[in-house]
């Protein structure tokens, strides 16, 4: 489809990029001779809706060192076409920003120019050079212009279904909650980190604040995770960016309370008592957005768990149906809850956008299809996320016990077409058995030791 003309909008929009580059420092002066170490300047990747038809988007790129310097560092940057064209798809930029003396963070914006062309989410990127007491992370960095122009008011489908996994191929690496014991769950830095690692699909739990923002945490309240207290439902987003998400975590164990202060090894990042890791930010450690997670992460596929709407006021499923429309996530993501109510929402507002199999209907389905049953046809979702057995649900009685991820299962739910994605699988011994059955995928909290595993030969993958 030919895109729109521009020829009447195009000198207004660079006017309006050539007063944007004049919050630059627009000294061609060199920065003052460095003192002390150099600092490492990173400028992270990001995504961002194109905007509306005929109107301006941007993308935002984080910029930051990891300490601060005496003297100003000028970051030069100049935009490179790939999929996405230089004034067709966004302003091209040649200029330089100052992250001035004193401080550590800035924000470099390029304008991104709207159409109503339905397309996928194009890549430009910048070319990156460093002025002063600084050394860069990586000298480019990869800009997404997302597609907010799809419409998502049919069916999905899924033939074929991109979930499943050819016969005899490794199941994909799911981060559960980003890896709850290897990583501060549910915050960027454990994403950034395990997707660096080779994870395939960054899991994450949305909820809704009180102001009726959507936010990734797991539980209905921040007790466990973080150094405040009380439910997601009753506080703020505010109030939750004050916390430190990282507070309780402690390597190879997640979060528990009794360890001594010690093996709180990130603990006071997010809060600026002690300086992050190189290459990450103070706000890697806090409370995320799910906005955030789809600017830092849209090439990743994501699975978002909905939580129930607590209050019932915040348009809970419609909010995270339309923040995925204007990144232009609907083939790469897959929405799943336990909560029927929560999931058939869902459903009614996005039926473009994957989607497992929720509690009830799971079970009913596993239920029916023992011995000689079959699962019958499910168009409506493209995946089962189950348990290897009935224990590791809270809802099942204690004295019922159903061994559910067995081959019968696995042969029935792909003669529906439906994936079959096994959570939360955390001993060596069990990854192995269910890559052996063929599962699709693998929900772990330890997600370097599955990489680990699927990183090795398969005749030579073993357990110590």
């Amino acid at each position: 489809m030919p895109l729109p003309q521009r020829s009447n909008l195009l000198p207004a929009l660079l006017a309006a990029s050539l007063a944007l580059t004049a919050c630059s420092d627009s000294s061609d002066e060199p920065p003052a001779a460095p003192a002390g170490p150099a600092s490492l300047l990173t400028v992270r990747s990001a995504a961002g809706p194109e905007g509306q038809a005929g109107g301006m988007g941007r993308v935002e790129f984080p910029v930051f060192l990891d300490q601060p310097q005496d003297s100003d560092v000028l970051l030069y940057y100049r935009t490179l076409d790939g999929e996405a064209e230089a004034d067709s798809d966004y302003l091209a930029q040649d200029h330089h920003l100052t992250i001035a003396a004193g401080t550590t963070s800035a924000l470099l914006v390029v304008e991104t120019l709207g159409d109503a062309a339905l397309e996928p989410a194009e890549r430009f990127s910048l070319e990156l050079r460093v002025e002063g007491n600084a050394r860069l992370a990586q000298d480019s960095a990869a800009g997404t212009i997302a597609n907010d122009d799809s419409q998502c008011d049919t069916p999905f489908s899924k033939d074929p279904n991109p979930w499943r996994i050819a016969p005899g191929d490794d199941p994909l690496n799911y981060a559960h909650r980003g890896g709850v014991t290897d990583f501060p769950e549910n915050t960027l830095y454990a994403y950034y980190a395990v997707a660096e690692a080779g994870a395939d699909v960054l899991e994450m739990d949305v909820y809704q604040t009180a102001d009726n923002e959507l936010v990734i945490l797991h539980d209905l309240d921040v007790d466990r995770t973080t150094n405040g207290s009380g439910q997601v439902v009753d506080l703020t987003l505010a109030e939750l960016r004050e916390l430190d998400a990282a507070y309780w975590f402690v390597q190879d164990e997640g979060t528990p309370h009794d360890a001594p202060a010690s093996a709180y090894t990130f603990r006071g990042i997010a809060t600026g008592e002690q300086p992050p890791p190189p290459g990450y930010r103070a706000e890697d450690f806090r409370i995320p957005t799910l906005e955030e997670a789809l600017r830092a992460f849209p090439h990743h596929l994501i699975n978002i768990e909905l939580k129930p709407d607590l209050d019932g006021r915040g348009n809970y499923e419609q909010q995270i149906a339309d923040l995925l429309l204007r990144y232009g996530r609907t083939t790469d993501v897959i929405a799943a809850s336990f909560v029927d109510e929560a999931a058939n929402n869902f459903k009614a507002v996005a039926p473009c956008v994957f989607t497992s199999v929720p509690l009830e209907q799971g079970t009913g389905l596993v239920l029916g299809s023992q011995g000689d049953g079959a699962i019958p046809p499910v168009p409506e979702h493209v995946a089962f996320q189950v348990p290897p057995d009935t224990s590791q649900i809270q809802q099942v009685p204690d004295d019922f016990y159903l061994r559910v991820v067995t081959e019968d299962f696995i042969r029935d739910a792909h003669a529906a077409n439906l994936a079959v994605q096994v959570w939360t699988v955390n001993r060596c011994e069990e990854m192995l058995e269910m890559i052996d059955l063929g599962v699709d995928a693998i929900m772990t909290d330890r997600p370097l030791l599955l990489a680990s595993l699927l990183d090795t030969p398969p005749e030579q993958r073993r357990c110590d």
